[in-house]
C-alpha cells in the first residue's frame, strides 16, 4: 500500500486544472451574456426608433380617420367607389351594347338615404355609362367644395390627352379622395382628339380647386407640362399620370417630407395591367445620384418645389418619352435635398402585360443616354453614358485623362504563395493602368515560395512583424505609400477586368466620394461582393451573395454603379485625403468590421461609398485566414454603430428582408415562407 501523499506541486496543477476548467465555463457564460446584451440593445434601439417614428404617424392618422368617418365627403366616395365598381365589372362582363339598349346599375345611397327615385321619362331615358360616371363625380365634388376652403399648398398636374372614360374617372377618385386638404388639380388636354372624357369635366364647376385648360394645338407631354406648371399656384407640385392613381394618404405624407426640409420628394410604387388582382411593387431606395443615372428608378410620382422646377426652365420637349427623367437631371443639379418615402403610395396602370410595361424602346434608351450625357457635362465629369445591355439601364464609360496620379495598391499578406502569385500577377500583367505601385505588408512570411513571388515582381517590401492585425498592417502599409490614391486588396484576389484602376478611379477622384469598393466573384462566376447592407446578420454582410455576375439584379442593383453604405477591403480604393480625413483604418479592429467602421465614418462626414460592377476580380474567400470569426470586433461594431444600423439602411429597402439580403420582399406579419 502506497502511503505517500500527493506533492504540493501536483496539488496545485490539479487546482489549475479545475480553475482553468471552470474560467473556461465563465468565458462561455460571459459570452452568451453579451451576446445577449448586445441583441437587447439591438432589438431596444430598433423598437424605440420605431415607436419613435411613428407614435405622432398613429395619432393623427387615427384622428383623421374619425374625421372622415363623420364627413359627408367620406360617404359620397364609398358611394362612387361603388358605382365605379359596378361600371368597371359591367364594362368587363356584359355583351357589347349600344347607348340605347344600355342600362343602369343599381347604384347605392349617399348619406344612408336612398336615392330620388326616378320619374317615368328618367326611366324612359336610359343613360351611358359616362352620364354615370358624370353624376357620381358631382356629387364627389359637390362635397369637396363644401369641404375644402384654404389656399392650396401643393398643385396635382396631370396631362391628359385622348383619355378612356374609365381610366379618368378612377384617376379623379384618387385625387377627390385625397386625406391632404391643401392641393388644387390643374389638368391640362393637350388638344385631344377622341373626347368622350370631356363629359367629366362638366361636373367639376362647383369647385375652384380643379383648373382645366384645353390647349388648341397639341404641345406634347413636356409643352403640357410646362402648361401646368404656369396654370398651378401652389408652392409645391406633383405629377399625376392621365391613367394612374395617387394613394390616398400620397398628398398628405409627401408634404409632410417635404416640410422635413427637403426640395423634392418621390415614393415607391406598384405597376398592373388594367383589370389585374395583384400588382407587383418597386421599392426603391433613399437618394442615390449615381444610381440615378444608370437607372430611371424614382418612378412617377414627384413632388418638387414649383420655384425650383420654373427657375430650371420646367420640362425640355426635346426629351419627350422620358421628359421627367431629364427633368430631375437638371432639378439635382440645383438641390441634393431629395426625400424618399418607402411607402406605395402611386399605382401604375398599363394597357398591356407588365414586362412591355417595363421596356423601353431603343428611341428611349437613345434619349436616356443623351440626356445623362449632357448631365454628365454640366456636372463636369469625365465620362460617357452608354446604352447598357438591359432596358433602362446606362453604363457610365471614364473618359482617359491625360494625368494619371498614382496609385498605391496595399496588399497585407503572409506566405500562401499561390495565392499571392495569383493576385500580383494579375495585377502587374493585366491592368492597363500605367501609374501604380504596389506595396506587400508581409506579416513574417516564412514559405520560400512566396518570398520568392514578392522578389519576382516590383512590390515594396513592407515587414509586418507579430500578432495579425489588419488594420494595423494597411495602416503601415499606407504610411509607405506614395500614392495620392489607396487601394486596399486582400492576397486572395485575381484581377477579371483590365481597367479596373480607371473604372474605380473615375469615383475615387470625385470630391464627394469615399470608399469605392469592386464587384468580388466566387470561381462559379456567381457574386461575392456587390456592397454592404447594414443590418444583414444583426451587424452588415454583402448584398446579392450568389447571383449570376452578369445579372441585372433588382432593378439595376448589378448592372449599375450606385450608392451604397459600405463596401468591402478585400478591394477598396479611396483617396488619400479621404482616408486620413476619417483617420485610417481603427487598430482597435484585428480581422473584421473595419472595413465597415472606416465607410460609416466616411458617410458621417459627407463622403458617398460607391458600388461599381465594372471592376471586377475573383474573391477566394477565406483562402488565408481560414474561417475564424471575431466577436471582439462584432461587439465593437455594435457599440460604436449600434444606433446606425438599427436606424436600417438607406440603400436597401425596409420593405425587403434584411436577413436574407438579397431583394426579397418582407413577409407579411404572421406570414410564413412556403415549404
Amino acid at each position: 500500500m502506497d502511503n505517500r501523499q500527493p506533492s504540493p506541486s501536483s496539488d496545485l496543477k490539479t487546482k489549475l486544472i479545475v480553475l482553468e476548467a471552470q474560467l473556461k465555463v465563465v468565458q462561455n457564460e460571459m459570452r452568451g451574456v453579451r451576446e445577449t446584451q448586445e441583441r437587447i440593445f439591438r432589438d431596444g434601439v430598433a423598437i424605440r426608433n420605431s415607436l419613435s417614428r411613428h407614435q405622432d404617424e398613429i395619432q393623427s392618422c387615427t384622428k383623421r380617420i374619425e374625421e372622415l368617418l363623420e364627413s359627408r365627403i367620406w360617404r359620397t366616395l364609398v358611394w362612387l367607389g361603388g358605382a365605379l365598381l359596378l361600371f368597371n365589372k359591367r364594362s368587363r362582363l356584359a355583351p357589347p351594347a349600344t347607348e340605347q339598349s344600355a342600362t343602369v346599375a343599381s347604384i347605392p345611397s349617399v348619406d344612408g338615404a336612398p336615392l330620388p327615385p326616378e320619374s317615368p321619362s328618367e326611366q324612359s331615358h336610359q343613360r351611358n355609362p359616362t352620364e354615370e360616371l358624370a353624376e357620381a363625380l358631382a356629387i364627389a365634388t359637390g362635397a369637396l367644395a363644401r369641404a375644402h376652403s384654404s389656399r392650396p399648398r401643393i398643385s396635382i398636374i396631370t396631362v391628359a390627352w385622348n383619355t378612356p372614360v374609365s381610366a379618368f374617372a378612377r384617376t379623379a377618385i384618387s385625387v377627390l379622395q385625397q386625406t391632404c386638404a391643401e392641393w388644387e388639380w390643374c389638368i391640362v388636354d393637350d388638344a385631344s382628339t377622341l373626347v368622350d372624357f370631356h363629359a367629366l369635366f362638366a361636373v367639376f364647376g362647383d369647385t375652384d380647386r380643379i383648373k382645366i385648360r384645353k390647349l388648341e394645338r397639341k404641345q406634347g407631354m413636356s409643352g403640357a407640362l410646362n402648361e401646368g406648371l404656369r396654370l398651378a399656384i401652389g408652392e409645391d407640385v406633383c405629377f399625376l399620370n392621365q391613367n394612374d392613381a395617387l394613394s390616398p394618404a400620397a398628398l398628405t405624407e409627401c408634404v409632410q417630407k417635404l416640410d422635413q426640409g427637403f426640395d423634392a420628394v418621390y415614393t415607391d410604387h406598384d405597376v398592373a395591367n388594367e383589370g389585374a388582382i395583384q400588382a407587383r411593387p418597386v421599392y426603391k431606395p433613399d437618394w442615390s445620384p449615381e444610381y440615378f443615372r444608370g437607372v430611371m428608378y424614382i418612378g412617377d410620382l414627384l413632388c418638387v418645389r414649383r420655384d425650383i422646377a420654373l427657375r430650371i426652365g420646367g420640362f425640355d420637349p426635346r426629351f419627350d418619352g422620358i421628359e421627367a427623367f431629364e427633368f430631375m437631371l437638371r432639378y439635382c443639379e440645383q438641390t441634393q435635398r431629395i426625400g424618399h418615402l418607402s411607402k406605395i403610395l402611386y399605382h401604375r396602370v398599363t394597357s398591356g402585360d407588365l414586362e412591355s410595361a417595363q421596356s423601353t424602346s431603343a428611341d428611349a434608351t437613345a434619349l436616356q443616354s443623351k440626356a445623362v450625357q449632357e448631365h454628365l457635362h454640366r456636372m463636369r465629369l469625365p465620362a460617357v453614358a452608354e446604352p447598357a445591355s438591359y432596358p433602362h439601364r446606362l453604363r457610365i464609360v471614364p473618359r482617359p485623362v491625360r494625368d494619371q496620379p498614382l496609385v498605391s495598391v496595399v496588399i497585407p499578406t503572409k506566405d500562401a504563395p499561390d495565392l499571392l502569385r495569383g493576385c500580383i500577377g494579375s495585377i502587374t500583367e493585366k491592368t492597363t493602368y500605367a501609374r501604380f505601385e504596389i506595396i506587400c505588408v508581409d506579416n513574417e512570411t516564412t514559405d520560400a515560395e512566396a518570398l520568392r513571388v514578392m522578389q519576382a515582381y516590383p512590390v515594396e517590401q513592407v515587414l509586418f512583424p507579430g500578432r495579425f492585425n489588419y488594420s494595423r498592417a494597411n495602416n503601415l502599409g499606407v504610411r509607405r505609400a506614395a500614392g495620392e490614391y489607396l487601394v486596399f486588396i486582400n492576397n486572395d484576389t485575381e484581377v477579371i477586368t483590365s481597367r479596373w484602376i480607371e473604372e474605380m478611379l473615375y469615383y475615387a477622384r470625385q470630391e464627394d466620394v469615399g470608399a469605392v469598393g469592386a464587384m468580388l466573384l466566387y470561381p462559379d462566376w456567381t457574386v461575392q461582393h456587390a456592397g454592404v447592407v447594414l443590418g444583414c446578420r444583426g451587424t452588415a454582410d454583402h448584398v446579392s451573395r450568389n447571383a449570376p455576375a452578369n445579372s441585372d439584379g433588382y432593378e439595376g442593383s448589378l448592372s449599375c454603379a450606385r450608392e451604397v453604405s459600405a463596401v468591402t477591403a478585400a478591394c477598396m480604393m479611396l483617396s488619400r485625403s479621404a482616408f486620413e480625413r476619417a483617420g485610417g483604418f481603427s487598430e482597435e479592429y484585428s480581422t473584421a468590421y473595419q472595413d465597415v467602421d472606416l465607410c460609416l465614418r466616411l458617410r458621417s462626414l459627407g463622403f458617398r461609398n460607391i458600388f461599381t460592377p465594372h471592376a471586377r476580380f475573383f474573391h477566394f474567400e477565406s483562402r488565408t485566414r481560414g474561417n475564424y470569426y471575431d466577436l471582439g470586433d462584432r461587439n465593437r461594431l455594435l457599440t460604436t454603430w449600434g444606433e446606425t444600423i438599427a436606424a436600417l439602411d438607406p440603400y436597401y429597402s425596409p420593405n425587403f428582408d434584411v436577413q436574407a439580403c438579397n431583394y426579397t420582399p418582407k413577409l407579411p406579419a404572421g406570414a410564413s415562407a412556403a415549404v
